[in-house]
């Protein structure tokens, strides 16, 4: 294994990962989670912010909806947040009264590191390039006969 790469005992399975392996899974979730946390209306994302911001035992679904129904408007709720990789349900996997609400491993990561207001806030496009950038005029490519001019020329170059 190599210093860039890691380890980790997924359900029994050893998985490889390199440090470039690990940013494009965690940002593909985060684009996830911000893809519906755009859509959240107000009244989910304090939900939202109840279920995060508690500690100790975890909250129930009567605990956050004392009128829960299936396929009611808090059912909807909790299906959201779920789709956006925010919480699951715990035991059962499926929402009824006493079924506990956990944050996802990867939501607590992100809230307790990146905060509410990062989360849900849309990810900043990176700069276009500008006019003024210089574009590198063209090379021919490496061959075995022009390899050591290639590597002399590379020393002679500040960094």
């Amino acid at each position: 294994m190599k210093a860039s790469q890691v380890d980790i005992d997924v359900d029994s399975v050893m998985i490889r990962c390199t440090a470039r392996d690990l940013k494009a899974n965690f940002g593909w979730l985060l684009s996830e989670m911000r893809a519906l946390a755009k859509l959240l209306r107000k009244e989910e994302r304090d939900v939202l912010r109840v279920i995060m911001n508690h500690t100790g035992v975890a909250l129930t679904v009567r605990a956050v909806f004392p009128q829960f129904s299936r396929e009611g408007e808090s059912h909807r709720t909790l299906r959201r947040l779920r789709a956006g990789k925010f919480v699951r349900p715990t035991k059962t996997g499926r929402w009824h009264l006493d079924e506990p609400i956990e944050p996802t491993p990867f939501a607590r990561m992100m809230w307790d590191r990146m905060g509410e207001e990062r989360i849900f806030t849309p990810h900043a496009k990176p700069n276009p390039l500008s006019a003024s950038t210089r574009t590198p005029a063209p090379r021919s490519a490496v061959t075995w006969d022009n390899l050591l001019e290639r590597i002399h020329e590379r020393k002679k170059q500040p960094e």
